[in-house]
């Protein structure tokens, strides 16, 4: 053979040649990389973009303080100079000196607010001014904020100026405050402090705000409008309420009020804005204010400003210090699924790739006779792949960035690249593999192949990889965001080792099947199970496909599954049965039996609490005195606990009573004192419960109200009067309860398991999250569906022809679609139950390691603690996507059998001979 014979590496024509004589694979590749490389490249981005849509709720939501970088200082009388304009503006430059980026960048200064205000509310003594009770006189808080009338219009009279008198001060006040307090142009109050010094404020003019809702009139509390406030009555009676209301003085006039009261306090606040503030710098300003609370920023203002104390706690640093643990508390769970998504669609590429390989062995071992080189063969392969693949990545990257608005660009293009790349690789390198050796034509089907030394080292290193990643999940977790690819990764790996342990086990129960089924008549079952042990070595890939796919869409539906068991727990946990009526002063004893008339209401509880009681050791702990019958009833309706156990007594001391876990070890030889008020009362435990209905946390007693008022005779009457009302029923009528409630009790408190539950509401953070995670999901399923048709076309050819056969051999067509399905149905069935029994191993053994308690609750739940949010088993999500994989499955092999019946037999047979 001549030298120009030998075929070139980079002979474009030939490469141009193959991809015209096959322009369907090169397009349905081109596709495959496409949607690869966008899903690829915008799970980042909408991971940013939900989370900076969250995060700008979250500024938008709170208040300007809540978002503010905020310092005060106080000042009394003998500080005036402090208060002066050049003293409060050199004060503002030198805080905004130590506001370096990036938090200089995200905080806006037109809207920075400062000014001072009064320490002491001061009465006002004035007749004229409104009293609700007719006894409490109003008070004022006097506040001079600065450019007030850049941000205010006067609808009468005029601006307040300085005057020389030290005991009469000029001042305006909203119209809000001037139509509640009956105030206009020209009137006079007279503000008395607590040392009995006496101001005199000259109303000069009526204000509207500009822009009420900006950060100007919300900085600080009551600017705006009055506010009705109450304190309690003397001797115990009744709640006085009283009016509170601001006055707005010149700011030259503001160290005359040192003098009274206790000062006053000037302050800055300097609200960030949300348009600016985005996720990528939230860590870098922590760090910055962290350093301005207690760093070196807090100690380079305190020597250049002395007088300034320190940079507010609260605000701005709480609130991304709570936005940044809830996420990233919830990063790691969305980066389970990414993992997922990422090992489906990388098994899949590597199918398809496989796929080509073993259909142009041939034309390889063709090119390899010829002469060419194994890098020549790379090479040409390389090119042939890379000219559907890369621009497939370019579109499905260039999709990615205009689908999802993010500023997040080189982790979309970095990761939709590597897409390209392995796109690009997988062909050459199989065909390298299957091409390095040659060897002669045998059977490489799973029943047959024999595994080599390599593939037990891969399998057993695969084996410790998931050991470890297991391992490290439970013990790192992910409650502190912690956790890597490689705990993230556990759920896939275990599935890969699933997947490799089923392969091992795959050909025995086909070869204990074949031969009982041999002696039955009729050849369907004997030849169904005879193809589908001839299944090509290479079917790993689609069972490791399938089962990684069901395992990550059973995992997110049990993250699914906790979150909503998490929160019920909760709520019942708050409120211990369906409703609850709670009152400190004692229930009426007709309210029962009204409540237990309503719709919806199945059966009620009446008990008294007794909290704040503690044991000789110190122990806090509350004492429930219940009907024991009714109380057992609740429990047993709502599943509190175990089953309630009886608390009849036989009248002789001790008590029997049901206690907490933390209690029990407080007994004394069997035998605890509770002093209630009712007296001494000596208790025994007869059973020990974790929670109680009718509290929520802490330890308890609970004992029977008959035998304590039968042992407390004195004390009968008060210790049947209830505290709490525990209702059990369904679709109860929250306005109705509290309409009843209201009628025989004006003190009581109504609170519903549903509207409990109702009330864990789902922050813009934890939809995001859970919308990327089911998206993910989604993927997962559509590459495990693509893996599975794939794996169905492989055999296409020669399924085919063998159906043809039997056509020409007499055999019906519902026969032929029982073979087509027979053939395939064991490697889908073993995908399916293989997918099943990965999913609910994998539960129990990545459910210590991970926290649910960020997506089941926001950082301003109270009950967290209580929920028990944790990894469940969701039948759901197990059966459905298994099921429809394997009806799946079923339906394009009964149907590609029915069509090969009615195209005719010499077609497929000529394909079958030519494949």
């Amino acid at each position: 053979m001549s030298k120009s014979h030998v075929p070139r590496g980079g002979d474009v024509s030939l490469i141009r040649s193959r991809l015209r004589a096959a322009p369907g694979t090169a397009l349905a590749m081109a596709v495959l990389v496409l949607g690869t490389a966008f899903v690829t490249a915008v799970l980042p981005r909408a991971v940013e973009a939900y989370e900076n849509a969250a995060l700008l709720q979250r500024l938008t939501q709170a208040s300007v303080a809540g978002r503010s970088v905020s310092a005060s200082f106080d000042v009394n009388g003998g500080e005036t100079g402090l208060v002066s304009a050049a003293s409060l503006e050199s004060d503002e430059e030198g805080l905004r000196s130590v506001f370096r980026p990036p938090l200089s960048s995200v905080l806006r200064t037109r809207d920075t607010v400062s000014g001072v205000r009064s320490l002491e509310p001061l009465d006002a003594g004035d007749r004229a001014l409104p009293r609700p009770t007719g006894t409490v006189d109003p008070q004022s808080t006097v506040v001079a904020q600065f450019d007030l009338p850049r941000h205010a219009r006067l609808v009468g009279g005029r601006f307040s100026r300085r005057l020389s008198d030290p005991h009469r001060v000029e001042a305006v006040v909203t119209d809000r405050t001037a139509g509640t307090m009956g105030l206009r142009a020209g009137s006079e109050l007279h503000l008395r402090s607590s040392y009995g010094s006496e101001l005199t404020v000259g109303i000069t003019g009526i204000i509207r705000p500009d822009r009420p809702e900006g950060p100007y009139w919300n900085a600080e509390r009551d600017l705006r409008a009055p506010t009705l406030n109450s304190r309690a009555g003397p001797r115990g009676g009744g709640p006085e309420e009283y009016w509170h209301f601001t006055v707005l003085i010149a700011p030259e006039d503001a160290w005359r009020m040192t003098a009274y009261g206790d000062g006053v306090r000037v302050y800055f606040h300097h609200p960030a804005d949300p348009e600016r503030t985005k996720v990528r710098d939230v860590p870098a300003l922590r760090d910055r204010l962290d350093s301005l609370i207690t760093g070196p920023g807090a100690a380079e203002l305190r020597d250049s400003r002395p007088h300034m104390g320190e940079i507010a706690e609260d605000g701005l640093s709480a609130l991304l210090g709570s936005f940044d643990e809830e996420r990233v508390a919830a990063r790691p769970l969305v980066l389970v699924a990414t993992v997922g998504v990422a090992a489906v669609a990388g098994i899949v590429l590597l199918m398809a790739a496989g796929l080509q390989a073993d259909r142009r062995r041939s034309e390889f071992a063709l090119l390899r006779a010829r002469g060419i080189s194994l890098p020549a063969l790379a090479g040409r392969l390389l090119a042939e792949s890379a000219l559907p693949a890369i621009p497939g990545a370019a579109a499905g990257v260039l999709l990615a960035l205009a689908a999802v608005p993010s500023e997040n660009h080189v982790l979309p293009v970095l990761l939709g690249s590597l897409v390209g790349v392995f796109a690009s690789l997988a062909l050459p390198l199989r065909a390298v593999a299957v091409s390095a050796r040659p060897v002669p034509d045998r059977r490489a089907d799973l029943t047959a192949a024999r595994p080599s030394r390599r593939r037990d080292v891969a399998e057993l290193t695969v084996t410790v990889i998931v050991i470890g990643s297991v391992v490290a999940l439970r013990r790192r977790g992910t409650a502190d965001g912690g956790a890597d690819v490689l705990t993230a990764a556990a759920p896939v790996l275990v599935a890969v080792a699933a997947a490799l342990v089923l392969l091992r086990l795959y050909p025995w129960p086909l070869r204990l099947l074949a031969r009982p089924f041999a002696r039955l008549d009729g050849a369907v079952l004997h030849l169904g199970l005879a193809r589908a042990g001839r299944a090509p070595s290479m079917s790993a890939l689609p069972l490791m496909a399938l089962l990684v796919a069901l395992a990550v869409t059973s995992f997110g539906g049990s993250v699914l599954a906790g979150v909503e068991g998490g929160r019920d727990r909760a709520a019942l946990r708050v409120v211990g049965a369906d409703a609850r009526v709670d009152s400190s002063t004692g229930l009426p004893a007709a309210l029962e039996s009204r409540v237990r008339g309503l719709h919806g209401v199945r059966d009620t509880s009446a008990v008294r609490i007794e909290k704040d009681l503690s044991t000789p050791s110190g122990v806090r702990y509350s004492l429930v005195i219940a009907g024991p019958a009714a109380y057992g009833r609740v429990v047993s309706s709502t599943g509190t606990g175990a089953p309630f156990p009886s608390l009849a007594g036989d009248g002789r001391e001790p008590m029997p009573a049901v206690v907490s876990p933390g209690l029990a070890r407080a007994f004394e030889r069997d035998v605890l004192i509770v002093r209630s008020s009712a007296g001494r009362t000596p208790v025994r435990a007869v059973a020990t419960r974790d929670v109680t209905p009718a509290l929520g946390t802490g330890e308890f007693v609970v004992v029977s109200a008959t035998d304590m008022a039968r042992r407390h005779a004195r004390a009968a009457r008060e210790l049947s009067a209830s505290t709490t009302l525990l209702v059990t029923g369904s679709d109860l009528r929250g306005p109705q309860l509290r309409a009843v409630v209201r009628q025989v009790s004006q003190h009581a408190q109504v609170t519903l398991r549903s509207e409990e539950r109702a009330s864990y509401g789902t922050s813009a953070l934890q939809s995001g999250a859970q919308r990327v995670y089911l998206a993910a999901v989604a993927a997962g399923a559509g590459y495990s569906v693509l893996a599975l048709l794939l794996s169905l076309l492989h055999n296409a050819p020669q399924r085919k022809a063998l159906l043809a056969r039997l056509r020409t051999m007499g055999m019906t067509g519902r026969g032929r679609q029982w073979l087509a399905v027979l053939e395939m149905l064991p490697q889908v069935l073993l995908g399916a139950l293989g997918g099943i029994l990965v999913s609910v191993a994998t539960v129990p053994l990545v459910r210590p390691g991970v926290d649910l308690v960020a997506l089941a609750f926001t950082v301003r739940t109270p009950a967290t603690d209580l929920s028990g949010a944790v990894l469940r088993t969701d039948a759901a999500s197990l059966l459905v996507p298994a099921t429809a994989l394997v009806v799946l499955a079923c339906v394009v092999l009964a149907v590609q059998a029915w069509l090969t019946g009615r195209r005719g037999e010499g077609t497929e047979l000529r394909m079958g001979e030519r494949s």
